[in-house]
């Protein structure tokens, strides 16, 4: 309990404390000498969170901790694969001395045994589906692929069927983007030569020729554009054989694709 200022008063039995009555002292002047005062003994506080001893020597401040920088690491992106120059490829005047260049190009996946298919079919059709890498023989994977492009009339007597990869991979692995990039001079020149005016992206990595970084979940269904060529991206077959619920948006694209043709005419 806090004890109010007190004054002396004097009796017989000598000094005793008594409270000051201030009889003619405003009370909203009273009652600030008071708050003053009870300030100036440090109870500057009604209520706190946490008890404290207003009479405790106050503890020194704790010393701020050291901070020791750390180095700035500049994040670096990935630089793309340049495509190399290949005077073979650029010194074609048509396809026939392109698949001639193609054939002495000095590439470890190159098959003497085979020819390559970078662009088979009718190649003056204006029509060009791309894939990654050819696929050899009868198999549920071509199969699969000959009734998706026949579905929209499209067969190797009025398209072309295109690859990133003129001669198939071992073991059936995808294409590693440094190979991609190895023959990016003969599919430019190719494109050059065949010309076309649409192009059918079969997965992200025939689509990524467009520039699109997005997986194909992301990308199909969208007109995308390879040079000046309009593309459209869409499913691989080989993604509809193990995910065979993905047809219907297949066959969403492929439709769109269809009525693009219809324009060309």
């Amino acid at each position: 309990q806090i004890r109010r200022p007190g004054g002396l008063d004097q009796s017989h039995n000598g000094r005793i404390m008594h409270p000051v009555q201030h009889r003619h002292q405003h009370p909203a002047v009273d009652a600030a000498s008071t708050l003053a005062w009870l300030v100036t003994a440090g109870a500057d506080a009604i209520v706190t969170d946490t008890p404290r001893n207003w009479l405790a020597e106050p503890r020194p401040a704790p010393a701020a901790p050291i901070v020791v920088p750390r180095p700035v690491i500049q994040a670096s992106a990935a630089a793309p694969i340049a495509a190399p120059v290949n005077a073979a490829a650029l010194a074609a005047t048509d396809l026939a001395a392109l698949d001639a260049a193609l054939v002495a190009f000095a590439h470890p996946l190159r098959l003497a045994v085979t020819a390559p298919r970078l662009l088979t079919g009718n190649t003056a059709s204006g029509i060009i589906v791309l894939g990654d890498v050819p696929e050899g023989g009868d198999t549920p994977l071509s199969r699969l692929t000959a009734r998706i492009l026949a579905a929209i009339g499209l067969t190797p007597e009025n398209s072309a069927f295109g690859h990133l990869l003129p001669w198939e991979l071992p073991a059936g692995r995808p294409p590693r983007p440094e190979e991609i990039a190895a023959f990016a001079p003969f599919r430019a020149r190719a494109f050059e030569l065949a010309a076309p005016k649409l192009v059918l992206a079969f997965g992200e990595r025939a689509a990524a020729l467009s520039g699109a970084s997005r997986g194909i979940a992301s990308i199909r269904g969208q007109w995308l554009a390879i040079g000046n060529v309009p593309a459209l991206a869409t499913f691989h077959p080989r993604i509809l054989l193990n995910q065979p619920e993905l047809k219907r948006l297949a066959w969403a694209d492929l439709q769109a694709f269809a009525a693009r043709i219809e324009t060309l005419t």
